[in-house]
Parts: C-alpha cells; sequence; structure tokens
C-alpha cells in the first residue's frame, strides 16, 4: 500500500473528534436498492429506531435490514439483521448484534463493550479493547455526526467477529450525484487500505454522503475483480 499525504486532520476516535452535533432522530429510515453488477438484488434499509438504556447507557437503537428479491431467492436467498446500539454522546457502540441468513450460510452473533473494563465480551469469548469500538452499522452515523472536510482522515475501530480492525477512512472529494431518491451534492468518503468488513469480499469501496447538515449516505459501491456491488438510496424518511 503506497503511503498517502494527509491533507487534513486525522481524528482519533477515543475522545478527541469534533462532532458536528446529532442530525438523525428516531424515526429516520433510509431504504436502498441493492445491485450486483447490472441485476437489481433486492433492498436493504437502515433505520434509528428508538432510544433505549443499554449497560447504563442511553443509546439509540439502529436497525439495517438487507432482502434478496424473489429472483435472487431462488438461487441465494438473504435475508440480514443488523442491530446497534451506540450511545448518544459519544456514537460509540454498546451492544451489537446480528444475524445473517444467506444461502445455506447462517450466523448468530452478539456482543457488549464494557469500557470502563475496557472488554468486549461476545457469545464466544471475552476480548481486551484499548478504545471506542464501532460496528458495521454505527460506524455510518459516527461518521454523520463528523464535520467533513475533503481531506480529512478518520481514525477507527471495527469490531466483528471478536477481532478488532483499526482503518483509515478519507474525504477524497466532492461530486454531484443522481439516485431514485433524488439528486445530490456529496462528500466522498472511502477506506484507505482494502477492507472486507463491509462486503464479502475485499476491493475498493465509496461511499457517497449529502453535503449538509444530515450526511447521508445516499450511495455505497464496493469494486472488486468479480463484481461490484450498489446501494442506491430509494427512499429517505427523516426522524422527529
Amino acid at each position: 500500500m503506497r503511503s498517502t499525504v494527509l491533507l487534513g486532520f486525522v481524528y482519533i476516535v477515543m475522545g478527541f473528534v469534533p462532532l458536528a452535533g446529532q442530525e438523525f432522530h428516531v424515526g429516520e429510515k433510509l431504504t436502498f436498492a441493492l445491485n450486483y453488477g447490472i441485476i437489481n438484488a433486492g433492498h436493504s434499509t437502515m433505520e434509528v429506531e428508538s432510544l433505549d438504556t443499554v449497560h447504563n447507557h442511553i443509546t439509540y437503537r439502529l436497525e439495517s435490514r438487507t432482502r434478496s428479491n424473489n429472483f435472487v431467492d431462488a438461487f441465494y436467498k438473504v435475508r440480514d439483521k443488523l442491530t446497534s446500539w451506540i450511545d448518544t454522546s459519544t456514537y460509540a457502540t454498546i451492544r451489537f448484534e446480528k444475524s445473517l441468513n444467506e444461502g445455506k450460510y447462517e450466523k448468530d452473533y452478539d456482543v457488549w463493550f464494557d469500557y470502563r473494563k475496557m472488554k468486549a465480551f461476545s457469545n464466544n469469548d471475552t476480548i481486551d479493547i484499548e478504545t471506542y469500538m464501532q460496528d458495521v452499522l454505527s460506524l455510518f452515523y459516527y461518521i454523520r455526526s463528523l464535520q467533513l472536510s475533503v481531506g480529512d482522515t478518520i481514525r477507527m475501530s471495527n469490531f466483528d467477529n471478536d477481532k478488532i480492525s483499526p482503518f483509515l477512512l478519507r474525504v477524497t472529494g466532492t461530486e454531484k450525484v443522481e439516485v431514485p431518491a433524488g439528486k445530490f451534492h456529496c462528500y466522498i468518503v472511502e477506506p484507505f487500505v482494502e477492507s472486507d468488513f463491509l462486503f464479502k469480499y475485499k476491493g475498493r469501496l465509496r461511499i457517497w454522503l449529502t453535503r449538509d447538515d444530515r450526511q447521508i449516505p445516499v450511495l455505497m459501491k464496493s469494486e472488486a475483480t468479480i463484481g461490484s456491488m450498489i446501494l442506491k438510496l430509494t427512499d429517505y424518511k427523516p426522524g422527529k
């Protein structure tokens, strides 16, 4: 991996991040069309479900569901559900659950984080941690809370399947994009290194976030030699 000049601040997830302020509310729901190459494969949703108290933290309960359509169901049925509880002050993950049903593959996973003891307790093991953790769902909401500028680099730690994966996201530019939900002026955010925690294969990942106070993800692309996976926003319901 070639070295890269950091044009902006490097934000450290634990304690040194300037937050732009909460720009999502309970009841917000994002709906995406899911394409694999040129094939419409189904849809995915991201929703702020409720305010819950979890392990003495006031949290947002976030939920994402991905469902393949009837055509794809015939040969590879997908019914995935991710649930994340994030602290309303730090946006760090307090608890994360996932239930994956993809073809013949099934997996259930549950973990919660004790930041006083710096431990993660999963349904498999107890793991030492050194900083606040994000999961594959919470990271979208954490990024939305930041004051983004082109050149900024965000240092984060993703936790999944009892493994900690440090990574960097960089705001690489801006672009106007059109998706079914409309036309949007966006920031483009990309990982510094190859990462497969969002999708099932390694490759270039790009996320387009609106250049407004909401910083909504409207387009996501994961590209690799075996094909590309694309999520396009089709509907946005604001919370209250």
